[in-house]
């Protein structure tokens, strides 16, 4: 029997969407639930391609915001009404959905006799016009009822024979991005890239930045999909083993680490064959810049990379300038509306661009602004060719990578004809630091405190931001690096971007969900801005380090480690503040624990005598130092040092912020495991007091303090107050991550198991009554 939940309604309600109107799943959404996004109560929401999965195949429950809000009445109304405009539209038979919707809730035992007649009593075969309503209330209820988390297909299930298992609900967001709807040309190209795909196996498309390499590998996808059982698709990160790891699979778990994670991936994609084809988009790299390039190279799938770099001794296809001036012709005519009327002169700006397709599209859509007349715009580029040399044509080979002069300066001279204001030029600088991955608009414009996406779009029009999937944005390669050298973003130029990174970093109990976009982000601006602000810099590092620590990213820890290690060489930069951190920081990704306790020990050293001004920093570095002592096995002086830091931060009166509660907690920890549990619970009550008095009995930090004092209770085998502390803890947790519902169940589950590791088992049922389900 089918259960009548959002997943199985979506099913039904896709399945007829024809093939030419379909869209990616996170697209989908967004048209479903239009009015919640555009409501004040969606201000900091955004839709996670994982997460959307997860919900379209009922292996996670909507977000609860979405829920409560369609919970309201005239909610609801608007619900139906985005049915009824976006949805069914796209449908081909949205009677026969509708019939199946009906049937699938008679049909579900689960569900009441009375209910039932609720649900269908707006159902009527005979109106076409009232199916929305019919489906608005089936959906309502589909979303509000209690979640069952389905089986789904995993790795377990493989096919029979020579084929690879369907992986349509086990690997959640790598679907290929459609072709842009302007493709056009380059069926010729595409047949032979499939035979040479069938032949080699291992493919890479290359050629210069621009010429549209990314666009034949989506279309030849979207061509030739039915050959394939699946298609997964990569945007390259500048790290193969990293974007490998990154990719989100059904059974991940949150406490996976890296390696974990990077093993089971890398396990399971060595086992795909033949009829699976992965791309790998913009892998702008070679095979001694990226040494993971030979593993992958053994899979047994197919494999198609776009590339602009030169790689010898592999399967190779070289893709050039569109030939055909009608083909040309056509692409400006998406672009310029007067391309037909003035179609002499459009030819002679082609051939002046060398028929190169992205300044082709650029200048048609500079001619649609009606900033330049086509003659005007053809005699600014012959002068530019003439300073470049026009028949410089050489190919420029620089860190293995293939670029023609002139096509730069081309794209160059179309970018410069453009008056920018200073809110699009800000926007074009930082989102130079945004990798190729993209981000969701909204998300850039709140990272830039824009007060709506009115610059965004305008570059959207120009050509010079690309929209793609789920609403993200991102910079084309080749703008992105004429971006980089024309508007030389800094630390100054980019504060607002930094400044919202950095109180992201800041909150370190929160959880993200795009923790990887904020690392990468900022791994470019540790490479691509001018440090025109070097303390306001060093503080920004500092900041992000122990937020990388908290989700464990070594790689991005041990880049910032090196910046600040370089920074502060020069004795003119930093503080002596800065230089105990820098220690601290070696000191966490040492893996000797003896030379980690003379790092901490040396920079306490450095902050001698304690002030006002430092003893925030000193305390921690006793709560360090204690750690590593427990990790030691000596318990007495990682006492003394934990006993030091607390005692600074009372005397300062630091006892109510995050990090003191994190080392309270700890000390709390270590207390209970040597047989002193009440002391610790001392430590705790007081540290409640104060977080409630500074802050709120509602936050996670309150939070945080009431599940150590359940965990203490329970080592002490008192289930009353322990099961009293942890459903605070639970319950506050509830609504603080009322919008991450697995964030919830995996707290949950952890709760549980601190009783089962009691020996109590009844937790489990003590508990019930705060899980939301």
């Amino acid at each position: 029997m089918e259960r009548c939940d959002f997943g199985s309604i979506m099913t039904i309600i896709r399945r007829y969407i024809s093939e030419d109107k379909g869209m990616n799943q996170i697209d989908f959404t967004y048209l479903l639930f239009d009015t919640f996004m555009c409501s004040d109560e969606a201000i900091d929401f955004d839709f996670d391609n994982g997460q959307v999965c997860r919900w379209m195949t009922g292996q996670a429950k909507v977000s609860p915001r979405i829920v409560t809000y369609f919970l309201d009445k005239e909610h609801q109304l608007e619900l139906a009404g985005n049915i009824q405009r976006h949805i069914i539209p796209l449908m081909y038979d949205s009677a026969m959905a509708a019939k199946e919707l009906y049937e699938l809730v008679l049909q579900d035992t689960s569900i009441s006799e009375p209910k039932k007649q609720e649900l269908i009593c707006s159902y009527s075969p005979a109106d076409i016009d009232t199916i929305h309503i019919f489906i608005t209330r089936v959906l309502c209820f589909g979303m509000e009822r209690n979640f069952v988390k389905r089986d789904t297909r995993t790795k377990k299930l493989l096919a029979a024979g020579n084929l690879s298992p369907v992986l349509t609900d086990f690997v959640m967001g790598n679907d290929v991005p459609r072709p842009c709807r302007h493709f056009c040309g380059r069926s010729e190209e595409i047949e032979v890239l499939h035979s040479l795909l069938e032949k080699e196996r291992k493919v890479f498309l290359s050629g210069i930045a621009g010429i549209g390499k990314s666009e034949l590998a989506k279309a030849y996808a979207l061509q030739y999909k039915k050959e394939y059982t699946n298609i997964l698709y990569l945007t390259y990160s500048g790290d193969l083993k990293q974007d490998i790891t990154d990719m989100d699979f059904a059974d991940d778990l949150p406490q996976d680490s890296d390696e974990e994670r990077f093993r089971k991936h890398n396990r399971f994609l060595r086992s795909l064959k033949e009829d699976t084809l992965m791309i790998v988009d913009n892998f702008n790299a070679t095979s001694i810049q990226d040494s993971f390039l030979s593993v992958i190279l053994k899979y047994r799938c197919q494999i198609l990379f776009t590339t602009r770099s030169r790689l010898d001794g592999h399967s190779c296809m070289l893709l050039e300038e569109i030939s055909d001036k009608t083909t040309l012709l056509q692409l400006a005519g998406k672009f310029f509306s007067d391309t037909e009327e003035k179609s002499d002169v459009i030819e002679q700006i082609i051939e002046a661009v060398h028929a190169h397709t992205l300044a082709v599209e650029l200048a048609s859509r500079l001619l649609e602004t009606g900033i330049l007349e086509p003659e005007m715009l053809l005699k600014k580029l012959l002068e530019e060719n003439v300073a470049l040399d026009a028949t410089d044509k050489i190919n420029i080979i620089k860190d293995g990578q293939s670029s023609k002069e002139t096509y730069y300066g081309h794209i160059h001279t179309l970018f410069s004809l453009y008056q920018l204001s200073e809110t699009q030029q800000d926007v074009m600088r930082c989102l130079c630091l945004i990798p190729l991955t993209g981000i969701p608009a909204r998300r850039f414009a709140a990272w830039l405190n824009l007060p709506d996406l009115n610059a965004v779009n305008d570059l959207i029009e120009m050509g010079f931001i690309q929209p793609k999937t789920g609403r993200t944005i991102v910079l084309h390669p080749m703008i992105q690096e004429i971006a980089v050298a024309d508007m030389q973003p800094s630390v100054k130029t980019c504060f607002p971007l930094l400044e919202s990174l950095q109180n992201i970093c800041l909150l370190h109990g929160n959880d993200i969900s795009y923790y990887r976009l904020v690392f990468q982000t900022v791994e470019n601006i540790i490479t691509k801005t001018t440090k025109d602000d070097i303390s306001g810099y060093l503080l920004f590092l500092e900041d992000v380090f122990p937020y990388m620590e908290k989700y464990h990213e070594e790689n991005g820890m041990q880049r910032i480690l090196r910046e600040l290690s370089s920074l502060l060489e020069d004795t003119s930069i930093g503080t002596v503040s800065d230089r105990a951190l820098l220690l601290d920081y070696k000191a966490t990704l040492e893996r000797n624990i003896g030379k980690a306790v003379k790092l901490e020990k040396e920079a306490m050293s450095l902050l001698s005598p304690v002030t006002p001004e430092n003893a925030h920093l000193v305390a921690n570095l006793y709560g360090n130092l204690g750690g590593l002592y427990h990790q030691q096995g000596n318990t007495e002086l990682a006492k003394q040092a934990m006993e030091q830091g607390i005692s600074l931060l009372e005397q300062y009166q630091l006892l109510y912020m995050n990090d003191s509660i994190v080392q309270i907690c700890n000390y709390a920890a270590l207390l209970t495991d040597t047989g002193e549990a009440s002391r610790g619970l001392s430590s705790l009550r007081k540290c409640a007091r104060l977080v409630k008095e500074y802050n709120s009995d509602q936050c996670l930090d309150y939070a945080i303090i009431q599940e150590a004092m359940g965990t203490a209770y329970l080592v002490q085998a008192d289930i009353e107050q322990a099961t009293s502390h942890l459903k605070k803890a639970m319950a506050i947790y509830e609504i603080v991550w009322e919008s991450e519902p697995e964030a919830i169940d995996n707290k949950y589950q952890q709760i549980q198991e601190l009783y089962i590791n009691a020996g109590i088992q009844i937790g489990q049922q003590l508990l019930s009554s705060t899980k939301n389900v």
